[in-house]
């Protein structure tokens, strides 16, 4: 059973876009969200996605957001986020949260200069 598809649009403006699914036999769903609401699909089928993209209209031009490119994904929960002033972004999120990088911590130096 599949999830419907989810567009969060996390930004003060409005956003369209795009998902692209692997095979031609899934047709490209199409979207239109407007300042911090959500957009959802009525039925995504089982066709893993490969894109999702976005551009956002802001009253300073239209920006193109770094799209989510995947191999091909089931998951069905994305987000839009502005990272910088005209700099916008489209992540995959997990469980209402974003799915942020694993970041390697760093040791101690002091720690080693005790020994």
């Amino acid at each position: 059973m599949s999830t419907p598809l989810e567009i969060i649009n996390s930004t003060d403006y409005i956003i369209t876009g795009e998902i692209s699914y692997m095979t031609v036999f899934c047709s490209n769903h199409y979207f239109f969200v407007k300042p911090h609401t959500i957009w959802k699909s009525e039925k995504r089928g089982i066709c893993p996605i490969i894109e999702v993209s976005a551009t956002v209209r802001t009253p300073r031009g239209t920006f193109v957001a770094k799209p989510f490119i995947s191999i091909g994904t089931n998951h069905s929960l994305f987000e839009v986020i502005q990272t910088r002033e005209n700099v916008f972004k489209v992540m995959r999120m997990r469980n209402g949260k974003n799915e942020k990088p694993a970041v390697l911590k760093t040791y101690n130096h002091n720690f080693l200069e005790q020994i």
